[in-house]
């Protein structure tokens, strides 16, 4: 019989029929693949501080979500300047954008973890045990019922989530998962691989408030508002490899769930033991769930000295027994036995893992969820991947968000802290800006880029973005790309081209008039087309025109200056648009240094590229 494993959520404790319970929290993944080496190990150590500071059982999903292409146009709407641009053009760029989102079909991963609140998912001693039976025969034998769950229980539970997230946030960057998200997790599990699920905005997890002993209130949930969510039909067919066609509301999803075997002794990090990681990278519609149970130092290290002992035995009766001495493997054993001791005798006595991996796996048909299968064992080479029949339904729900930690204990191992920690469950390939134009496509991760230029000088104040790369890398294109979604924004773009092999001026968006290309040359032909007054901001004009002139002179005396920047004021300010018409203001004034100032630029004015800053006082009439 398979039980739904939960009775009740309140906030983001959730609680199970048997009692247990445990804190969901959502994880901020770390974009990983970038980091130097010592910051990868730095991460691991991390993870592994995260358990024995905890030190509880504990759970990890990591979910692949569907991309959001859905909301890209929405997102991106208001970006359009009201002054500058042409609103209907953008949003006609944004929705040909969105279309080619949604045709990626990319998944973003989110990682959540439930940190049990109790004193261990598989401690308590004889009596507890003997009560949990008890409770389990009741259930199955259809008598007595799950008691009530008392104000003071939830008091207790608040508290100890207080507690874990404390422990948990001086660790990891994290948050109390919302009921959203728990509905969201629910609902998922029976569209995998179809799309997202419909979302009840209103939901909460019910319960009906009874008088209880001495008049305190007790809590009888409704446990229907948690499992209507999951609850679909499904069955496993008998002519196919083990798997689950369940019957959602988005249609029938073809799902398979496959579990970790023995994980090798040593591998290498960073490299092949980030399981958790590397192999699900771009994946397509592929869930991972860790159940963890701690098993502290002293009985770890109990059993690792029975081990060694056994190891020992072996190996002395073959030395005494074969002519060619001990095996191999005997002696492997040996050697290894006796360094997980010295691990757990150490200063700093860390525990010990039962932990289980399993893999979900969804797709709309049969021939794609085998052919999903296929890829995913090929990502995880020599690592097997078991499909076990007549467990796919159990497995079903150990990938639901539960406080027990699994109910399929066949594939439970032995795992140090290390071990699961090099497993990097939160780290992700994260490449571009969290919005932002789209940009490109990550082949690794199978995710798009995307890009927003005004992401750094909004949250770190550079005065420019550097683009590299290799010859033919594509940096021209990036560029292009991001230029012409802030051309048709409404920003004003300058490109400079200097190969030349650039076309932004022949896109067929723009308008008549909207592009002007410059040939930075001494041609009169280009004469004045870079004049400050002509195309600086009208609130900038006078500061730009005044540093021009300044800085071409080349420390001019004090009169000058003066001089200089009263011409621009006059000239702004009676509305002319050009230099020419500065040096003008110069000859005619009667101000010290005044005529020799207006001369010093007339000459300069009229020397190879300073041409493209002067225009005359005829072509700003004209």
């Amino acid at each position: 019989m398979i039980r739904f494993p939960l009775r009740y959520a309140r906030t983001n404790v959730l609680i199970g029929p048997g009692g247990q319970a445990a804190a969901l929290y959502r994880v901020e993944p770390v974009s990983y693949p970038y980091l130097p080496a010592v910051e990868k190990w730095a991460l691991l150590h991390r993870i592994e501080r995260l358990i024995a500071v905890l030190g509880a059982d504990l759970s990890v999903w990591r979910i692949a979500r569907s991309y959001p292409a859905e909301r890209y146009a929405a997102e991106l709407a208001w970006l359009a300047d009201r002054r500058h641009a042409k609103t209907e053009r953008w949003r006609n760029y944004l929705e040909d954008r969105q279309r080619r989102l949604a045709d990626l079909d990319s998944h973003v991963p989110e990682v959540y973890v439930a940190i049990s609140l109790g004193e261990g998912r598989r401690a308590g001693g004889a009596l507890r045990s003997l009560g949990r039976a008890r409770r389990r025969l009741e259930e199955l034998a259809g008598v007595g019922a799950p008691r009530p769950i008392t104000a003071a229980e939830l008091r207790g539970l608040a508290e100890a989530e207080r507690r874990a997230f404390e422990k948990a946030g001086s660790v990891l960057r994290l948050r109390r998962a919302t009921t959203t998200e728990l509905q969201w997790l629910l609902r998922r599990a029976a569209c995998r691989g179809l799309g997202e699920p419909p979302i009840e905005g209103s939901w909460e997890p019910d319960a009906l408030i009874l008088d209880g002993p001495g008049g305190e209130p007790v809590y009888e949930p409704l446990s229907s508002d948690l499992w209507r969510f999951a609850n679909a039909p499904m069955r496993e067919p008998a002519d196919r490899p083990p798997s689950l066609v369940v019957e959602s509301e988005r249609g029938d999803s073809h799902q398979a769930y496959l579990c970790l075997g023995s994980l090798a002794e040593e591998a290498g990090f960073p490299g092949a033991a980030e399981l958790l990681f590397a192999p699900l990278e771009g994946a397509g519609a592929v869930d991972a769930v860790l159940h963890a149970d701690l098993v502290g130092n002293r009985e770890a290290l109990a059993q690792v000295r029975r081990r060694v002992l056994d190891a020992e035995h072996s190996y002395r009766d073959q030395l005494a027994g074969s002519p060619t001495g001990p095996a191999a493997a005997a002696e492997e054993d040996r050697e290894l036995a006796r360094e997980y001791e010295s691990i757990l005798a150490s200063v700093a006595r860390p525990p010990m893992l039962r932990a289980s991996i399993g893999l979900a796996v969804g797709a709309p048909d049969p021939e794609a969820l085998e052919a999903r299968i296929t890829a995913l064992r090929e990502r995880y080479g020599e690592v097997a991947l078991h499909r076990p029949r007549g467990l796919q339904h159990a497995l079903f729900f150990d990938h639901l968000p539960r406080p027990d930690g699994g109910a399929v204990p066949d594939y439970r191992q032995q795992m140090t802290t290390e071990q699961v920690a090099a497993m990097v469950p939160i780290a992700t390939a994260a490449v571009g800006s969290p919005g932002g134009v789209y940009l490109g496509f990550d082949p690794v991760a199978r995710r798009p880029v995307r890009f927003d230029p005004t992401e750094a000088p909004r949250e770190s104040r550079p005065s420019a973005v550097l683009l590299t790369g290799t010859l033919g890398s594509g940096k021209t294109i990036a560029a292009q790309t991001i230029a012409h979604a802030a051309l048709l924004r409404g920003s004003l773009v300058i490109d400079f081209d200097p190969k030349p092999d650039h076309r932004l001026a022949e896109l067929p968006e723009l308008d008549e008039g909207e592009g002007e290309q410059l040939e930075l040359s001494a041609d009169p032909v280009h004469r004045g087309k870079l004049d400050p007054l002509r195309i600086g901001l009208p609130e900038l004009r006078e500061e730009l025109a005044s540093s021009y002139l300044l800085e071409l002179l080349r420390d001019p005396p004090p009169s000058w200056e003066v001089a200089i920047d009263r011409a621009v004021r006059d000239t702004v300010r009676a509305g002319g648009r050009s230099l020419g018409g500065v040096i003008d203001r110069l000859r005619a004034a009667d101000a010290p240094g005044a005529c020799e100032a207006a001369d010093a630029l007339d000459v300069i004015s009229d020397f190879g590229l300073a041409r493209l800053g002067f225009s005359d006082t005829e072509a700003e009439a004209a």
